[in-house]
């Protein structure tokens, strides 16, 4: 959570903060970059070039890249100058010296991260080992690596960026050039593939250096709940969902369904179990026979209430499309777990792709861990400073903007009810629109910035929207965001990565927006992240530009309504009526309520940390083993201790390398569906791991117990079902026949999200939490449980009546 005022001041003090606002070491080695450029002002290229050799001779001979930070900053510095027209600014060079040290440095929006992460990219370069920067998405990666590359090119280092759809040979040669542009996705997905090759030539990653992330606040904190997971497809037995859609679809909200406190969770009422079972003819849907069938119901409630077309996802060329929360942008090849996915493809009528297997999975966090050195940079850091140090060891180094900041950053205009805040918007970029300021207008989904851009047409203003619908699109539309006249509307802007500058490509309306007072930035509601409001107020005020940001917001938002904003303000403060409430306790309480939600998500992540720590620590260990069975750097044994007679017979009539290399490859296979094996029963038990609270246990040791135990035997089942491989295969004139065995590899990927908040409500733990349902496989071990409840309803019926 964020640090409060007065602890952030004590642990200052006490010389703990995760903030290091002391810039002295950085100033310090400004200093010195200042000293040795000096004598590259007037240097010809050549020399420059050979500099830039001599460099890198040294660092391969094992000079610490500490003692050629001042050269290399210089050199680089003049590079860029000659090569891009951009001199890094002395706060670029600080900003620079902390990422190599290892900090999370927080530079206003516009301030030149892009440039600022060549100085130490270069620098951890010269050695050869790679340098990655994790990049939001691919657009930047692709933007960034080639704007860029004039400056590597002229001191002989190699870029290149990783893209979706790159052959594992295209992306092989890409993680071997000196600076890697990539996102956080797509080289965690690298690595989880990595740990399914069955040949070396299959792994495209070499070994981990040194990463540095952009826009970190995103991927670091709100990305850190979604595990990117890797998956082969698998035939399952496909349910009538879509009757179950249309029954569930036709329930009465707050009377045959309700939801929890903050409708995180929605749960049926003893009516709607009634109607249920009536429509599906299934009797008592808590009898042991319904165990799956009362999952698949309380999945497709899940779908039905939780989750809403053009705000949680889009339906394109029949296929769902998930929108993160956080930026507004289609997430590519991300699903919800199998149950829900199939639920709302129902519930929207179109085909039900497949279930997966999970092969592989890995948190943000856990895949970031692997490099020995990791730095970061975002606009918005200082309120998640405590979070980045405790996860990450991450520091917070806030840089000074290179001009002071002239922004305006007005008080929130709050209203009582919805069509007040709407019709006040409309009026405002109007206002604004007559004038021919820039309006920038930031909605939390694409419904919301549809509706409003249909708002400002009737009302004779031209607007364009930038939203998960019309990603492609996104940068032209931003370049233009700052011209004369122009209306942008934008579902959230956090990690979008792109300046918007005052005229747009037209320099000489730069002055005319000058005057008019800069970009105006509007947001249309309080998000659940402080940070992500920076973030969109971060979009006005660029390198020292006028402009403002102010927020209309209304008390029947959904974040307010959803965490109980009627519960903290007396109803007399917030009567019915069109003009801003302009109450300093309605203020007060509005940013208590998004500090309390900016709080349960921390929990959130903290909760999911704990279960996943462990099942990592177990991944480690045995991708540890799998990666030396695969460069041949363990013998394996298994034919020659179970199957000797055979292995004998074999060795005198094919090659030994021949055999050893079968062992090989059935081994890799074993290992990888044991993986397989294990993740099913650890994401089977953390479903219902919650129930044994019931009984006065601790979930989270029970958890801990049970996959220690169960990973104990994995060596034992990999060995037993390798010799009962071996055991199966055939000799052929060819050598061994492996095409019985049924070596499979996997053949689609996506990631999901899991909300891993800890239930008190028994039968939230028992049919529902978060944006996943409790598991079949789960709900099995816990029939006792089940039918527990199912009698305690109906007696409780009976009572009633």
């Amino acid at each position: 959570m964020p640090t409060s005022g007065w602890k952030q001041r004590l642990d200052t003090w006490r010389g703990v903060s995760p903030i290091e606002r002391d810039l002295t070491p950085y100033r310090d080695l400004l200093a010195a970059v200042n000293r040795e450029g000096e004598s590259l002002a007037g240097a010809t290229e050549v020399h420059l070039k050979d500099h830039a050799a001599a460099l890198r001779t040294q660092a391969r001979a094992g000079i610490s890249p500490d003692e050629l930070l001042a050269e290399t900053f210089a050199l680089v510095r003049e590079v860029a100058d000659r090569t891009l027209g951009l001199r890094p600014y002395d706060v670029q060079v600080m900003a620079g010296a902390a990422l190599h040290r290892g900090r999370l440095v927080e530079m206003q929006t516009g301030e030149g991260k892009t440039l600022a992460a060549v100085l130490p990219a270069c620098l951890n370069a010269w050695g050869g080992a790679g340098v990655h920067i994790l990049t939001f998405n691919d657009y930047l990666a692709r933007r960034d690596a080639a704007w860029m590359a004039p400056v590597y090119a002229f001191l002989g280092l190699r870029v290149a960026a990783i893209q979706e759809g790159m052959s594992t040979e295209a992306r092989r040669d890409a993680y071997a050039a000196d600076v890697t542009y990539a996102t956080a996705k797509e080289s965690g997905f690298d690595f989880l593939r990595m740990h399914l090759a069955r040949s070396p030539e299959e792994v495209a990653h070499r070994p981990f250096h040194v990463a540095l992330v952009d826009e970190a606040d995103s991927l670091l904190i709100d990305e850190a709940r979604v595990p990117l997971v890797i998956a082969g497809a698998r035939d399952t037995a496909a349910p009538d969902l879509r009757r179950l859609a249309s029954v569930i679809g036709a329930l009465e909200a707050d009377v045959e369904w309700e939801t929890d406190e903050h409708a995180r969770n929605v749960l049926l009422t003893e009516r709607g179990y009634d109607r249920v079972e009536a429509a599906l003819g299934c009797g008592d849907l808590h009898a042991d026979a319904n165990v799956r069938l009362l999952t698949e119901v309380n999945q497709a409630l899940h779908a039905h209430v939780r989750l809403h077309r053009d705000v949680d996802y889009l339906v394109r060329d029949d296929r769902l499309e998930l929108v993160d929360e956080f930026t507004g942008r289609v997430m590519d090849d991300r699903r919800w777990p199998d149950g829900l996915q199939a639920a709302l493809e129902a519930k929207e009528g179109l085909p039900i792709q497949p279930g997966g297997q999970i092969l592989g999975s890995i948190t943000l966090p856990h895949f970031l861990r692997q490099y020995p050195r990791l730095s970061g940079m975002t606009a918005t850091a200082q309120s998640a400073a405590d979070e980045f140090e405790a996860v990450y060891g991450l520091k917070v180094v806030p840089i000074p903007p290179n001009r002071p900041c002239l922004r305006d950053d007005l008080p929130d205009v709050i209203f009582s009810h919805r069509e007040a805040k709407e019709a006040a918007l409309v009026r405002e970029i109007q206002q604004a629109h007559a004038q021919r300021r820039p309006v920038l207008v930031g909605t939390r989904t694409v419904e919301e910035s549809e509706a409003l851009a249909s708002r400002l047409r009737e009302a004779q203003v031209t607007c364009r929207v930038l939203n998960a619908r019309h990603d492609a699109a996104e940068a032209e539309i931003i370049a233009e965001a700052g011209r004369l006249g122009a209306v942008t509307i934008a579902t959230n802007m956090a990690g979008r990565g792109t300046d918007i500058r005052l005229g747009g490509s037209d320099e000489a309306e730069r002055q005319q927006v000058v005057a008019l007072g800069g970009l105006y930035v509007i947001g249309t509601n309080r998000h659940e992240s402080r940070r992500i409001d920076d973030q969109l107020r971060g979009r006005a005020g660029r390198q020292g530009d006028p402009g403002t940001a102010q927020f209309f917001v209304s008390l029947d938002d959904d974040l307010m309504t959803r965490f109980g904003i009627d519960a903290l303000i007396p109803p007399r403060l917030r009567p019915a009526q069109d003009a801003p409430l302009d109450h300093p306790l309605v203020r007060r309480e509005v940013e208590r309520l998004q500090r309390i939600v900016e709080g349960q998500n921390h929990e959130i992540r903290t909760t999911s940390a704990r279960y996943a720590d462990l099942v990592e620590k177990q991944r480690v260990t045995l991708h540890a083993w799998r990666r030396a069975v695969l460069l041949g750097e363990v013998s394996l044994g298994v034919a020659m201790t179970h199957l000797p007679e055979r292995y004998a017979t074999w060795c005198t009539q094919v090659d030994t390398e021949v055999v050893e290399e079968a062992e090989r490859a059935i081994t890799l296979h074993h290992i990888d569906q044991a993986w397989a094996d294990h993740l099913a029963f650890v994401a089977d038990l953390r479903e219902g791991i919650h129930l044994v609270g019931i009984g006065g246990l601790d979930p989270l040791h029970e958890f801990h117990k049970q996959v220690a135990e169960a990973f104990s035997t994995i060596h034992a089942t990999i060995e037993a079902d390798t010799a009962a491989s071996l055991a199966s295969l055939d000799r052929t004139t060819d050598g061994l026949n492996l095409g019985g065995v049924g070596l499979g590899a996997p053949s689609a990927t996506w990631t999901y999200l899991v909300n891993d908040r800890a239930l008190s409500d028994l039968q939230a733990a028992l049919f529902g939490k978060g944006s996943s349902a409790f598991s079949a496989g789960a709900a099995l071990t816990a029939w006792p449980l089940l039918l527990g409840w199912g009698l305690w309803r109906r007696f409780k019926k009976t009572s009633a009546e």
